[in-house]
């Protein structure tokens, strides 16, 4: 930890509290997002607790509707008894999947390594067959990815390539490791650039360890003995690193996942130290300025900004300090469009038969944006992002982002 003073201030959803805590009292089915716009999902109370009281280890996991969960949390964030609704329906989801058999899209959408990898390495080609419509139709029709949802441009230049090729800085106070997620590394390494640039503008050098996916998109896809897999690797390769320094993320989603989901939803050993050592990068950055360290020398940018807020930020209990960030910038006017969940949810409105849903529970969101108008939508969530752009019409960015530019970044 930096000093003393440098303690979080933070709140992240402990699912501690068992089944017979829930009182029924339906906050959890009010904020749902899925719930709220179609009849076939029966809300989490009644997928979560409710039916874990009847569910036997022998018997099949077939719930109706359990598989359109889209797992952005806001039941737990609502729960007034703090029970872990989604501990519950991820390993109903994981046992039936188990029990029926994944399909080659679920696995596929689960193994983002492997597919970035692979888009990496035939970037030029990738990038054109997720384009054109014809092979867009076979992926519909075979594969179950619907054609109309954009899909992510691959690089073949990765982060950790890249970062490897970067000069560290000659003088550091202090070091932090990032983790930089399969997003940064195989689809926007410049993001990743602008966390380096940003930290050591700081005074922080920062060590980019060997990392395995997060596993969260194992997780919405009904695989979390995949993710423990995963997480079970991260573990052991970052645990280390936590006891002598501080980690980031850039992504709200993976820091949701090692801060709180190895712990508590895979119940990984030795998960909690790596945890309490881990800060999304807008929070560190907070931090950074609540300890008075933090570089104010910024150059005015001028333009007004929308922020969304994205669901696992709201898990994460640390409130929204990218705007607090922004706020310090000069020439930046940022508000906030509170209109509940994009909808896309990772991988979920990615699948054909939950398209039209990702898009009806991002309906006023997007209208909402384009009533207001600005220079650009802003979301630490990279799915979030890309639904923005596609529904709304807007384009997108993450906070920091803003901040490179701020500190003259090019």
């Amino acid at each position: 930890m930096m000093t003393e003073d440098f303690e979080p201030v933070t709140d992240t959803v402990e699912e501690q509290a068992p089944v017979e805590a829930c009182t029924k009292c339906t906050a959890c089915n009010t904020v749902c997002p899925v719930a709220r716009n179609t009849e076939i999902f029966r809300g989490p109370k009644l997928l979560g607790p409710e039916s874990e009281r009847f569910r036997i280890p022998q018997e099949p996991s077939v719930v109706a509707g359990l598989d359109l969960c889209s797992g952005c949390k806001l039941c737990e964030v609502t729960c007034p008894s703090q029970v872990s609704i989604q501990t519950y329906i991820r390993r109903a989801q994981n046992k039936g999947a188990r029990e029926r058999g994944r399909t080659l899209r679920d696995f596929l959408l689960g193994h983002t390594r492997l597919l970035g990898t692979f888009g990496s390495l035939t970037a030029p080609l990738a990038n054109l067959g997720n384009r054109n419509p014809l092979l867009r139709w076979f992926m519909e029709r075979f594969v179950g990815i619907h054609r109309k949802r954009p899909l992510p441009r691959y690089q073949f230049l990765t982060f950790e390539r890249w970062h490897r090729r970067h000069p560290r800085p000659v003088r550091a106070r202090r070091k932090v490791a990032y983790f930089y997620g399969c997003w940064v590394n195989y689809n926007e390494r410049r993001l990743g650039e602008m966390v380096v640039a940003i930290l050591e503008r700081n005074g922080i050098e920062v060590v980019v360890p060997r990392q395995q996916c997060c596993g969260i998109p194992a997780v919405v896809n009904s695989n979390t003995d995949l993710a423990r897999k995963y997480g079970v690797q991260n573990v052991r390769l970052l645990a280390p690193l936590a006891g002598e320094m501080d980690i980031v993320a850039s992504s709200t989603s993976c820091g949701l996942m090692l801060k709180h989901d190895y712990s508590h939803l895979l119940d990984i050993p030795g998960a909690e130290p790596l945890g309490a050592r881990t800060y999304d990068i807008c929070e560190y950055l907070w931090m950074l300025h609540e300890a008075k360290e933090l570089d104010l020398d910024f150059q005015p940018v001028p333009m007004r900004v929308l922020y969304h807020a994205p669901c696992h930020l709201k898990s994460h209990g640390i409130g929204y300090p990218a705007m607090r960030l922004l706020r310090l910038v000069p020439g930046v006017k940022v508000e906030e469009v509170d209109e509940g969940c994009c909808g896309i949810s990772g991988t979920f409105g990615v699948k054909v038969e939950k398209y039209d849903l990702s898009m009806k529970i991002g309906s006023r969101l997007f209208a909402a944006v384009k009533a207001a108008g600005s220079d650009a939508v802003l979301a630490d969530c990279e799915t979030c992002r890309m639904q923005v752009e596609h529904g709304a019409g807007a384009s997108s960015a993450h906070p920091v982002e803003i901040l490179a530019r701020a500190y003259g970044y090019r």
